[in-house]
Parts: structure tokens; sequence; C-alpha cells
């Protein structure tokens, strides 16, 4: 089995990358390795993770994205930037808010959910890359 693997384009926008890294992480129909590839390259080992409202190290992280692909599959209805504020010139770096509607199916009893999540995400370059540094997330 090919591993399937993400590079990003050298134009992609601050909003675009943080669209397309959640996209690659939740909204790829249980790709693991395209999963597994997109964390290892565009979240930093050390970001700070918060979603409503507790504190998780990124390997705990990793583990709720693994157990959401066992048991869940999702869709993304609609995802917008509500903000974009770069920190660089070129606009590589910065924080990103954003609003994400999207559907559940939970694999066993194939049940449908509806979901609003709101994100405040930073990225920032680490070792000539861009990175996910910090992650602030609601999610109903």
């Amino acid at each position: 089995m090919t591993t399937q693997t993400y590079h990003p384009a050298p134009n992609e926008t601050l909003g675009q990358f943080v669209d397309l890294l959640f996209q690659r992480l939740f909204f790829n129909q249980s790709d693991m390795p395209l999963v597994l590839s997109t964390y290892e390259n565009d979240v930093a080992a050390d970001a700070t993770i918060e979603i409503n409202g507790k504190n998780m190290p990124t390997a705990a992280f990793l583990e709720v994205i693994k157990e959401f692909h066992t048991t869940s599959l999702a869709k993304l209805t609609t995802i917008e930037d509500l903000v974009v504020v770069p920190l660089d010139p070129a606009a590589r770096t910065g924080v990103v808010a954003q609003i994400s509607k999207f559907t559940i199916t939970n694999k066993a009893d194939r049940k449908v959910s509806e979901h609003v999540s709101v994100t405040v995400v930073k990225v920032e370059e680490k070792e000539g890359r861009r990175v996910m540094t910090s992650l602030v997330e609601t999610q109903s």
C-alpha cells in the first residue's frame, strides 16, 4: 500500500494551509496514511492544543484523531475564514480564525449528527516549513 503525502504549494495562502490541514486530518474518509503524514509534517511536536476548554498534549490529540477515524466519518459542509492575521510580510505565518460546519456519521449505527466548530490556529515556520503551533477549538 502506497503512503499518500501532501506537500503544500509554495503559493498556498495562510487560510488555505489551515483549511487543507483540517480537511486532511478529519475530512478524508479515513485515509490514515495521509492523516499520519499530515500530522507529522504539519503539526508542531510541541503544539498547544485546547478543545472545548481541555488542554491536551499533541500525542493525545493524535490519539483523538485516530479514535475519531475508527468510529466516525466526517463530511465537511462549509469552512470559512473569519479572520486571518499574518505575522510576517509574506503572510506565510499568522493566526487564522475559522468556522466549519460538518456532519459526523457513526460507523456503528450510521446515525448522522450535525456539528459546528470554531477554531483559532497559529501557524509558524519551523525547520523551513509551516506548521500549526497552536489550536483552540470550540465544537458542538
